[in-house]
């Protein structure tokens, strides 16, 4: 009686699998660096868009009750004072408060002295930390 001796094989090899981690290193290191900046760059795109939907709602807000909001919150809630809450556009200006492209609050602060008539930025990235020339103003996007 004669055995044919069969061969086949079950699994890889641990030359195959060390080349198979390798190609998937070197795409690790290329694309993953490569979507982290796009996501960046996204949550920066997204405060920008923000802060223009802002200002447009500002200055509705200004064209119905003839004053910049004190706060951000008047753009959502009815403001207390009965002068401007008779003016005030039902159902608001904004669903809720905005956040910027990272999760933060925007800074608005009526100003009634100088070229614009309120402040409003984003600090950024860093969020309360961040260095000033990361800051995203409204009069500057």
């Amino acid at each position: 009686m004669e055995y044919v001796k069969k061969t086949s094989r079950l699994g890889f090899t641990l030359t195959e699998l060390l080349v198979a981690i390798a190609i998937l290193g070197v795409l690790g290191a290329v694309v993953v660096p490569a979507l982290w900046n796009y996501y960046k760059g996204a949550q920066k795109t997204a405060t920008i868009q923000s802060i223009k939907a802002l200002k447009q709602s500002i200055n509705m807000y200004k064209i119905h009750t003839n004053k910049y909001p004190g706060r951000l919150r008047d753009l959502v809630k009815k403001p207390r004072d009965p002068e401007v809450a008779a003016k005030w556009m039902e159902g608001g200006y904004l669903k809720k408060e905005p956040k910027d492209g990272w999760g933060n609050s925007f800074v608005y602060k009526p100003v009634r002295d100088g070229n614009n008539p309120y402040t409003l930025y984003s600090y950024g990235s860093n969020g309360r930390g961040a260095p000033k020339k990361e800051w995203i103003n409204a009069w500057n996007v």
